[in-house]
């Protein structure tokens, strides 16, 4: 039962990044308790829902930076962070690279 929670929610997460996620709303969706649906989801993915989260909204922003030409405070906006600043500090401790500098090196190859 577990397994299904979890790849459910995966899939809803991915079409919903857009829509400023919490864990309260993914656990609100699921039906089950934000404690369940945590421990379930750390059980079978090694990770939190919340850096699960935060890894995929970063991951569609990187492709955003590269496949279109968005302001990089549109796509934090879009992706739900709080700010642009928190936006470039997040991406930058993932990607070791600004947002900016992303673009322009991923950019050339496209």
């Amino acid at each position: 039962m577990k397994h299904e929670i979890v790849d459910v929610i995966v899939d809803w997460i991915n079409d919903h990044l857009e829509d400023g996620l919490n864990i309260e709303a993914v656990a609100a969706k699921s039906g089950y308790s934000k404690w369940h649906l945590q421990r379930a989801f750390k059980e079978q993915k090694g990770i939190t829902l919340a850096t699960f989260i935060r890894r995929r909204r970063l991951d569609r922003a990187a492709r955003c930076l590269v496949s279109s030409s968005k302001s990089i405070m549109t796509i934090s906006m879009d992706l739900g962070f709080s700010s642009q600043q928190c936006f470039q500090r997040v991406f930058k401790k993932h990607f070791q690279i600004t947002p900016r500098d992303y673009r322009i090196q991923h950019s050339q190859y496209h």
